[in-house]
């Protein structure tokens, strides 16, 4: 995971040098999206809806020759962080699960300034994050933690500072859960899938 994170940057850095100016600005942006999760969450109504927090750059490269209307760049997001709510708590337990996101993401970027100051955006990009699932019952917090190597993809509209998109995350995490046997307790692996949607709302510097 070190070493795709690391290897994604020096790309990064790469193609910085090559940014190009004009309406095709190199694009600073802060983000905040509503997020919709599915998957096994939604399944067994324990999740309904969350948020996520993004801050990232566009950067465009100006050695690839393209109409005055495209751009091709990298969208890297330096940070990504999203939680998850609950729908309902347990009949019996007085008990409240928590699940978060936290990493960075970097992939492709098509950009093509439809008239005046209006650009639209897609992007794919991969998403190394950690998964954090958390489990607040009888006031004690305990809480299990991986880390992946997910995706993502998407579209933005920008006009001028405002840009509104979005975006769909997937994403699967394996955990040991406890479960009954007659008189034994056994471990058993349980897949979670989380194929989240986002709908954002934000401001290009």
């Amino acid at each position: 995971m070190k070493k795709v994170v690391l290897f994604a940057f020096s790309v990064l850095l790469a193609f910085s040098a090559f940014s190009q100016k004009g309406v095709f600005d190199n694009a600073f942006y802060i983000k905040a999206g509503y997020a919709f999760p599915g998957g096994n969450l939604k399944d067994m109504e324990v999740v309904t809806a969350g948020a996520q927090f993004e801050v990232g750059t566009i950067f465009y490269i100006n050695a690839l020759k393209l109409p005055e209307n495209m751009k091709l760049g990298i969208d890297a997001t330096y940070i990504s962080i999203s939680g998850y709510a609950n729908r309902k708590q347990a009949m019996n337990e007085n008990k409240t699960d928590s699940y978060f996101r936290a990493g960075a993401k970097i992939g492709p970027c098509f950009s093509y300034n439809f008239a005046g100051n209006w650009i639209g955006d897609v992007f794919v990009k991969l998403y190394p994050h950690s998964f954090i699932m958390g489990e607040h019952k009888y006031n004690e917090y305990s809480a299990a933690n991986q880390t992946k190597l997910g995706a993502s993809m998407g579209l933005n509209i920008r006009y001028k500072a405002l840009v509104v998109g979005y975006e769909f995350i997937s994403g699967k995490y394996d955990f040991t859960h406890p479960e009954s046997a007659g008189d034994m307790i056994l471990d058993k692996n349980v897949s979670i899938k989380i194929p989240t949607s986002i709908l954002s709302i934000g401001v290009k510097f």
